[in-house]
């Protein structure tokens, strides 16, 4: 056992003594050795657990909502009625022409033009039926060219001395801060549209190869079901639609 010697009598007591016991003095514990900062054993902060990165959200992009396509479609199909409905009624007129010059008879003319004004009474219905109205971005546009001719205006104003520099102050402020808030929206519609306009460019193509595939299954596996009739007749009018969307789209975008 390791030995040790009391501070005031000198005697020697056992190392693990807490009194000496020869005089009854307290035993003083040695003192641990002092280790230099250049000491093996360093003692370190514990780190702090590695944490997993953040993951950045990316807002995925707007699809095109289906009402603004119809709208869209709308506007195509509207242009297109004028054509067919003037074509319609020149018909109607050609057929009085030929009665007039024995090409038909008046019972013949008149079966005819009970068919064409068939024909021109369900064009004028699906006319009502579609809901054409502009797109925000077209409304935002009009909206800045609006608020640049007052901006113009107050300048001219300015500049012929016909208004006070406080209330062209006024004004100048007030039409830039509202010009600036349109730009601002009309930014981001307009970033909208053109993720808009690619996408449909993205999806009339794949209509038409799945319309191509099914028309084509249909040949060769001699289908003629009524589901795939009407899967046929879904797929050419979304087909239809998103086409004139994008034709519609990509004119919008040219006029701005």
């Amino acid at each position: 056992m390791s030995q040790t010697y009391c501070a005031n009598c000198g005697k020697q007591i056992s190392r693990t003594a807490r009194f000496c016991r020869f005089c009854g003095t307290p035993a003083r514990k040695p003192e641990s050795p002092t280790r230099s900062p250049s000491s093996s054993t360093i003692e370190y902060a514990s780190p702090e657990p590695a944490r997993a990165p953040t993951p950045t959200v990316i807002e995925p992009a707007e699809k095109i909502p289906q009402d603004i396509i119809d709208t869209l479609y709308a506007r195509k199909r509207k242009d297109e009625i004028k054509i067919e409905l003037s074509e319609l009624l020149n018909e109607v007129e050609e057929l009085g022409k030929k009665v007039e010059i024995g090409l038909l008879t008046s019972d013949e003319s008149k079966r005819m033009t009970e068919e064409l004004q068939g024909k021109i009474t369900i064009i004028n219905e699906e006319k009502k039926a579609l809901q054409a109205k502009p797109l925000e971005l077209e409304i935002l546009n009009e909206d800045e060219k609006k608020w640049l001719q007052r901006l113009e205006k107050i300048e001219e104003k300015k500049r012929a001395q016909a208004v006070s520099d406080e209330v062209y102050t006024s004004l100048r402020d007030e039409y830039a801060s509202e010009l600036a808030s349109v730009q601002q929206k009309k930014a981001i519609e307009e970033r909208k549209a053109r993720r808009w306009f690619v996408d449909l460019q993205r999806e009339t193509r794949e209509l038409n190869i799945q319309l191509e595939k099914l028309k084509v299954k249909a040949d060769v596996e001699k289908l003629s079901s009524e589901k795939l009739t009407q899967e046929l007749k879904d797929t050419e009018l979304e087909l239809k639609k998103k086409t004139a969307a994008a034709e519609i789209l990509s004119e919008v975008l040219r006029s701005l």
